[in-house]
Formats: C-alpha cells, structure tokens, sequence
C-alpha cells in the first residue's frame, strides 16, 4: 500500500497542527491590519494613499516571498523553509517595538511579508505531501479554519487592546503575532523532508527511512517519466510546461480562482472598519467582531462541505453568491443593518469556499511542477491584492462604496465562467500517482 493511501495516523495530525500553527500566524499577520490602521494613522498622520500604502506593503512582500518560493523549495526541499521560517518572523515581529517613522515600517512589513510568502507556500506543500489522498480534503480544510481563526483573532485583539491602550496600539498589535509564530517555530522543529519530493529528486533511501520510521512498511510512489524536472531544469522551463497544453488550461483556471477568491477577502478585510463606517454603522469595530464571527463559521462549515460538492461546483457557487451579495448592496444601498447582514454572508460564503485554497492548489499540479505552479497562484493573487489593496481607499473616495463593491461583484461573476471553463475536477487525486 502506497503511503499516500494509508488510513489517518499520529503523525498525520502532528504535520497538519505543525502547518495549522504557521497558516494561524499567516492569518494573524493579515488580520492585525484592519485593527492597527486607526490609531496608526493617528499616529503618523497618514493620508489615504499613505494608508493604502502601509496595508499593502505585507501583501507585496507576499508577492515577492511566494515567487521565491519555488526556486527555494525545488532546490532545498519542502522541510527547511517548513520549519526555520517562524523562528525568524519572531524576531521580525518584535522589531515593530522599534519603528517609529512610516518609511521603516514598510520596510519591515515587507520583510514579513516576503517570509510569510514562502511559508504559505511551502506550508501548503509540506502538508498536502504527508496528507493520505482520500482525506486530504478534509483535513486540508482545517488550515483554512487555522488561518481564519489567526484573522479573527487578531482583529479581536486589537478591539481589546484598541480600547485598553488608545496611544500606540498599533505597535503592540504588530508585535503580538510573535506569539503565534514562537508556538509554531516549537511544532515544527524537527520535522523530516516530504517523501514525494525525496523521490522526485530520486533519493530513494532517504524517502525510505523517512516512511519506515512513520508508516512502517508502506510502498514510495513510483518515480514517474517527468518527476525528476524540479531537480534538473530551471524555472522558465517549469513555468513553460506550466502553461502546455492541457496542463495549460488548468493552470490559467486555478490561477483564476486563487486570485479571485483572494483578493476581495483582502481588500474588503483590510479595510473593513472604514468601510462599515461609510455604510452607517456607527460602531465598526463591533460590527467588524460580528463579521468575523461568522467568517470562522463559514470556514467550519468548509470542513463539511468540501468532500460533499466537487472542486469545480464549490469554486462557480462561491463566486455566484458572494458576487450577488455585494451587487445588492451596491444596486439598493439598503439600511446599515441590512448592509452589515449583507457583507456578513458575504464573509460567510467566502470562508466556507476558503478550504479550497488550501486543498486544490496541491491537487492541479504534479510533483515536478506543485512548488512552480503554487508558488505562481499564490503570488498572482498577493501582485492583484497589493495593487488593489494600495488603490482600494483612494478609489472608495473617488467612486464611492456602491461602485467599488459593484466592479468586486463583476469580477466574481466572471470569474464563475472562467473556472467553469478551465479550471480542472481534481476531487480524490493521488498526490504520489
């Protein structure tokens, strides 16, 4: 039996709880944003595209960290980045303690960033690597839950600490994600090198003691014609057969939905205080808690649904009705109530479609290609939200909420046809087939 065929055992949940704890901190990383913006713009006195600049500067950082990714992770495996890079964003959280003008400070969340770029990466890989076929899904989905609990929990600590410390909340909201991070750095000490990428570099013996010490006398994959390519042939070869063919055509269709489904998730979040502040909710912040409640519910949810529907009918629904939720609040600019009722199921569906981030990116791309084609899908989403993200508060003011939820629920309708066309059915794949 192959050991990607077996049942769910110990070590299964060790490697999902070590990548769990990494995807939390990557959540709390983005979620401490949203909090931190008011008082950090009291503070240094930012303007608009200041403001758009400061909350897009990890997004860019991502963006670079996740083209990175591939390169490193093909040369030097899935384990090193896997388990040394929380133990440097300790270090690059407490150093918030010493900013103190805007321009270190972008450069600092760009740093994080860039490290949190490749650990969605190879977080994702590590994971799905270990994971048997015929649960992936739904213990994929978890990471999902991780990371939207690592959201919402910084949102909800910044509430708290925002109205403990009213001066310099910022700075600790930005250091409290060393926490997370130094539970996650603890979990994956020690961790062992992903078998399938062991055997797609042919090092057949390592890959055996690694399987034998864990899963007892299990079979390794078969080393198949095109499995040796990350180990011998360079990115711009990778990328081209990437985009061939078939393979070509699912590829584009992922990248799509990645980047569709991520971006308003981002953009909206980041933001979210001013933008429940313009649609009359006279108090945001709890009304952020309230939308974020419902997010972690969303994503439990996920852990039912995504082995009940396929890949291809999650993605099309999600994007139909999140779409129709934001065109009904731009098309009727309905009661504040209604509004918040309106963004909360939003969130909702979202977060329940989110388990699909985590499980499909692993599933469309084989094991030569997995490190390029998700390292591509992750960055393409972090390029769209970084630019949208720095443009989001300027064009709100200019165009107003209505129009720029309305252009968001266009680009999730198309969206919907582009992956009913493209994007592959990848439910019960074998990883090691």
């Amino acid at each position: 039996m192959l050991f990607d065929e077996l049942s769910v055992q110990k070590f299964h949940f060790r490697v999902l709880i070590a990548g769990a704890c990494g995807i939390f901190t990557d959540g709390y990383v983005l979620g401490s944003i949203s909090p931190a913006l008011p008082s950090l713009t009291s503070e240094l006195h930012l303007g608009p595209h200041q403001t758009g600049l400061v909350a897009s500067a990890p997004l860019a950082g991502l963006l670079v960290g996740s083209l990175l990714a591939s390169p490193v992770l093909d040369r030097i495996g899935r384990r090193i980045p896997f388990a040394f890079d929380m133990m440097a964003f300790v270090v690059l959280a407490l150093l918030h303690a010493l900013v103190s003008d805007l321009a270190s400070l972008l450069v600092l969340r760009f740093i994080i960033g860039c490290l949190l770029g490749l650990d969605y990466v190879a977080g994702k890989l590590y994971v799905s690597e270990f994971l048997p076929s015929a649960s992936r899904g739904r213990l994929m989905s978890w990471l999902s839950v991780a990371w939207v609990g690592g959201y919402t929990s910084a949102y909800a600590i910044g509430y708290v600490l925002h109205l403990a410390w009213p001066q310099g909340t910022w700075k600790m909201i930005f250091i409290s994600a060393a926490v997370p991070a130094l539970c996650a750095a603890v979990l994956r000490y020690g961790m062992p090198e992903s078998i399938l990428w062991l055997v797609s570099q042919r090092r057949f013996g390592e890959a055996r003691k690694i399987a034998d010490r864990h899963f007892g006398a299990v079979d390794l994959p078969a080393l198949g014609s095109g499995d040796s390519v990350s180990g011998r042939t360079g990115v711009m070869r990778r990328m081209v057969l990437l985009f061939s063919g078939v393979q070509g055509r699912h590829s584009l269709g992922a990248t799509v939905f990645y980047v569709l489904h991520n971006v308003p998730y981002l953009v909206l979040s980041a933001f979210l205080p001013d933008v429940l502040r313009r649609a009359g909710l006279h108090d945001p912040f709890r009304s952020g808690l309230f939308y974020d409640a419902l997010l972690v519910s969303g994503s439990v949810i996920g852990l039912w649904i995504v082995d009940r529907f396929t890949r291809r009918s999650l993605m099309m629904g999600s994007f139909i009705l999140q779409g129709s939720c934001l065109f009904l609040i731009s098309l009727f600019d309905p009661p504040p109530f209604i509004t918040l009722t309106l963004l909360t199921a939003f969130g909702f569906i979202l977060t329940a479609a989110d388990c699909l981030t985590y499980v499909y990116p692993p599933e469309v791309f084989p094991t030569d290609l997995r490190a390029t084609g998700v390292s591509l899908m992750v960055s393409s989403s972090r390029l769209v939200a970084t630019v949208s993200t720095a443009l989001f508060p300027a064009a709100i003011a200019a165009y107003g909420l209505s129009a720029t939820l309305e252009a968001i629920a266009v680009l999730l309708f198309a969206g919907a046809v582009i992956c009913g066309i493209w994007a592959p059915e990848t439910q019960g794949k074998n990883l090691s087939a």
